[in-house]
């Protein structure tokens, strides 16, 4: 048992493996649920609200009972106002990397956070300063760690963060997927024992 007693059973519904290991890291017990949804159709015309969009209509494909608590997210990377997806392949990969060298650019992740009776809609955002990069360093990391998983096809907590990031602005935990202490904050204040 954790220091965070839920009054709930608490539903990830995420398949993503980090959001699972942040949920993990703070104890709490719970279960994957997850109904993919066409995330490059839904996309809100406003690119800073489509994290929280796709994190609502991902929980609104989710049916929950009444002890159940869902937990839906979304992360968005926006660089120079375009909205940098998952890569496809690798020379998207590079491409988006190539794009992100030496700029500024957001991360957003939104989540949703649903029982019955309750809806609590949350989004932090993070800002990072990245050095410029090499095309080979790039073609390296995209060889060596396939980020096509990943919003803005890279990971903070592999080899890129430790090599691009020149300053950053927000939760770190957003980056990876989930801004866990304000997930947490909310789970205790709002849904807890």
């Amino acid at each position: 048992m954790g220091p965070l007693q839920l009054s709930y059973r608490l539903l990830l519904g995420s398949g993503s493996p980090r959001r699972a290991t942040l949920l993990s890291n703070i104890g709490l017990p719970f279960e994957m649920r997850v109904i993919p949804i066409d995330e490059e159709a839904l996309q809100h015309p406003i690119v800073e609200e489509t994290a929280l969009h796709l994190a609502r209509l991902k929980s609104q494909a989710i049916t929950i009972t009444s002890n159940e608590l869902l937990l839906t997210a979304d992360t968005t990377v926006i660089c120079q106002g375009q909205l940098l997806g998952k890569a496809p392949d690798r020379n998207s990969a590079i491409t988006m990397l190539q794009q992100l060298s030496g700029q500024t650019h957001r991360v957003d992740t939104g989540v949703c956070l649903r029982t019955l009776n309750k809806e609590i809609h949350l989004q932090s955002t993070t800002i990072l300063q990245w050095y410029e990069l090499e095309l080979m360093e790039i073609e390296w990391y995209v060889d060596h760690y396939h980020p096509y998983d990943k919003a803005g096809a890279y990971g903070i907590q592999e080899w890129i963060g430790q090599r691009a990031i020149r300053g950053i602005q927000g939760c770190p935990l957003n980056v990876m997927g989930l801004p866990l202490p304000l997930v947490y904050e909310t789970l205790r204040s709002e849904f807890s024992a």
